[in-house]
């Protein structure tokens, strides 16, 4: 795992192989194998922007994967 400058990482399952570019904060997440965390990207403080992009549990754990993150970057 690599973690960039500034990135927050707080009660994080994070499997091998992610990079967290700069300024991202992630707030309980579970982060697949390969990820790559876009720059300034925030989870885990807004559960109705976590819900529209990740699948979030009944605890409020989001669960981040790379097909979830590019389908949000082709909206956006």
């Amino acid at each position: 795992v690599r973690t960039n400058s500034y990135a927050v990482l707080d009660n994080a399952v994070v499997l091998p192989d992610v990079i967290v570019h700069r300024s991202a904060r992630l707030r309980n997440v579970v982060i697949d194998k390969g990820v790559v965390i876009p720059e300034g990207l925030v989870v885990g403080e807004d559960m109705d922007e976590d819900n529209a992009w990740f699948r979030v549990s009944e605890r409020g754990k989001v669960l981040i994967t790379q097909d979830m993150l590019d389908a949000r970057a082709a909206k956006l």
